[in-house]
């Protein structure tokens, strides 16, 4: 049978179930349900499910059942359409721990970014990754990352367009992933190649995801002239309202990374179409999903802060399905309609009682009906760390030093120092930062602002880079440190002296565990709680450092060629 008559076929069942002829698979009756295109809350609806898809949506009726025929009493709860994550990374945890620990929040579909696997194992890496996405419990689709690197010499396993062009042509590809304003402009190969692939991938009907952070005015209109259609950048409601203005679908972040809700607050006010606006995690740690949960806390936030309910409900469904060009399939409870629904207390009590994917129940009061699929990936993507025959580069010994100065747990700035005059060098420690993939060299620099006051403190989660940075008071801790990290594969490690003090151990491409995520909480949290104890002032310190290589956050990012000075990416050396 061809396939267009196979989907006349799927669509007539579906008919004959809505006029009674045929017995659904599924009845849920009783239900408030949530009508995403007029806002609605209707009492006493009822839905009829056949084939995965939903066959009726409107008033009870005692449809035809027969034997196979499932009734659910919703019993006046409340009736959403599954949730829809529109932009999230993994962070620390493995596909199969991400899966299982969405599902109870009622996540049901996740548009995942590909760029950690990508920056270390090139396209091998990204093959394996999305392959890991398939045939999980929930539907998953993937944006291909640009991966933008500070310099030419970050992208060294970067693969080549023509490569990536049998992962862009998937079906479950919706895109290029978040592409970093400022390296759409850049000249020579660096920024041709990210242009191409943009062409490429518009000419495909795909999509182009921006991060525009830093961006506004003519810059940010010039950055929008090729093609980008979303940001998850916006802080404050008056950048959301500029990017809103410019046709883009802004999505609100509100994850692991930054909490931008009370940020924007402010937009919720104003008397605009809300249709674009979408609310996204961008990633949400370990220690999160334990602690507070993942799209379903963000959404709660939402709800707490005093953002409609109508509003809310659809930024995480209708809104991201529109976005994405998914709505002729998922993101409202509609007839023809994917069965993917979620069953809550009441519309205001947002605590998922029941998670129905394809049709098929995957949570229920309390407990996962659904195994996550096992993922596999090549054992060389365990052994990453490549650091070999190094030397610690020395230091100025007087004279005016150029350090990077923390001027928030994310931000940076260029700063001079003074080395003949000891109260400049308070509360500055050394920044070592090694190729760890390539062997190709090492840069020693300073960093203010980080408050270590004992031992080192190193890391293979380097944000947009292959390289392990190190950061410490002493040379021997920090060796110790980098022979750890070479020992488990790559991670977190946290040593004073010989001794190590605390680990994460991530060997996936030095960036993953696939450990439990309570067990993976657990050793970020030691890890975390080690370096905030010997001194570190800032909020998930570990993060702080996995960010200084990466081109998305001002303003002096380092690699093991130097410093890179963003506004120019001019390298610069630790002499004045």
């Amino acid at each position: 049978m061809k396939p267009c008559m196979k989907e006349i076929e799927k669509r007539k069942i579906l008919s004959e179930v809505a006029l009674g002829n045929i017995s659904p698979d599924t009845v849920i009756a009783n239900g408030i349900l949530f009508n995403v295109f007029t806002g609605e809350f209707i009492k006493k609806q009822s839905i009829w499910i056949k084939d995965g898809r939903i066959a009726y949506v409107g008033p009870d009726h005692d449809p035809q059942k027969d034997g196979k025929t499932q009734v659910i009493d919703a019993d006046g709860m409340a009736l959403l359409p599954g949730l829809i994550e529109g932009h999230t990374h993994l962070n620390r945890s493995g596909i199969e721990e991400f899966v299982r620990h969405v599902i109870p929040g009622g996540v049901t579909t996740v548009i995942m970014e590909t760029m950690d696997f990508g920056l270390i194992a090139g396209r091998e890496g990204m093959e394996y990754f999305v392959k890991g996405l398939k045939e999980q419990p929930i539907r998953f689709y993937y944006t291909i990352s640009p991966l933008c690197g500070l310099t030419p010499s970050e992208e060294i396993n970067v693969p080549t367009n023509e490569e990536l062009l049998p992962l862009l042509k998937n079906p479950q590809c919706l895109g290029i992933g978040e592409i970093y304003w400022g390296n759409i402009f850049l000249e020579g190969q660096q920024g041709e190649r990210v242009r191409e692939l943009v062409a490429i991938a518009l000419e495909m009907g795909k999509l182009i995801e921006g991060h525009t952070a830093g961006a506004s005015g003519r810059k940010l209109q010039a950055y929008t002239d090729f093609g980008v259609s979303s940001c998850h950048e916006p802080i404050t409601d008056e950048e959301a309202l500029e990017r809103l203005r410019l046709g883009y679908w802004v999505m609100i972040r509100e994850g692991s990374i930054r909490k931008e809700l009370p940020g924007v607050a402010g937009i919720f006010k104003k008397k605009i179409d809300f249709r674009r606006l979408i609310l996204s995690t961008d990633g949400v740690d370990p220690e999160g999903f334990l602690e507070e949960g993942y799209l379903d806390a963000s959404l709660r936030s939402a709800l707490k802060l005093g953002v409609p309910l109508q509003l809310a409900y659809q930024m995480v469904t209708i809104n991201v399905a529109e976005h994405f060009g998914l709505d002729p399939l998922i993101g409202s409870l509609s007839p023809g309609k994917m069965a993917d629904l979620l069953i809550f207390p009441s519309p205001e009590d947002f605590s998922p009682r029941l998670v129905m994917c394809d049709g098929k129940i995957i949570f229920r009061d309390g407990k996962s009906l659904a195994e996550p699929k096992k993922v596999f990936f090549s054992d060389h993507m365990s052994k990453t760390v490549k650091v070999s025959n190094y030397r610690i580069p020395s230091l100025p010994a007087k004279g005016k030093a150029r350090a990077m100065e923390l001027v928030s747990r994310l931000v940076t700035k260029e700063s001079m120092i003074d080395l003949d005059k000891p109260e400049e060098s308070k509360d500055v420690i050394m920044i070592l930062v090694l190729d760890r993939v390539g062997n190709r060299g090492a840069f020693l620099g300073l960093l203010k602002g980080f408050g270590l006051e004992r031992g080192a403190y190193g890391t293979t989660m380097s944000w947009d880079s292959p390289d392990m940075i190190v950061v410490g008071c002493d040379t021997q801790s920090m060796e110790t440190v980098i022979g750890r990290l070479k020992e488990i594969g790559g991670g977190g490690v946290y040593a004073i002296g010989k001794e190590v003090v605390a680990e994460f151990p991530a060997p996936l491409c030095g960036v993953a565990s696939l450990k439990p995520m309570e067990i993976v909480g657990e050793e970020v949290k030691k890890l975390e709680a080690s370096l905030r104890k010997n001194g570190v002032k800032w909020e998930k310190p570990a993060l702080t450092v996995d960010t200084l290589t990466s081109p998305a956050i001002p303003h002096l990012r380092i690699t093991h060629n130097g410093y890179v000075r963003l506004k120019d990416r001019k390298v610069l050396p630790v002499e004045a």
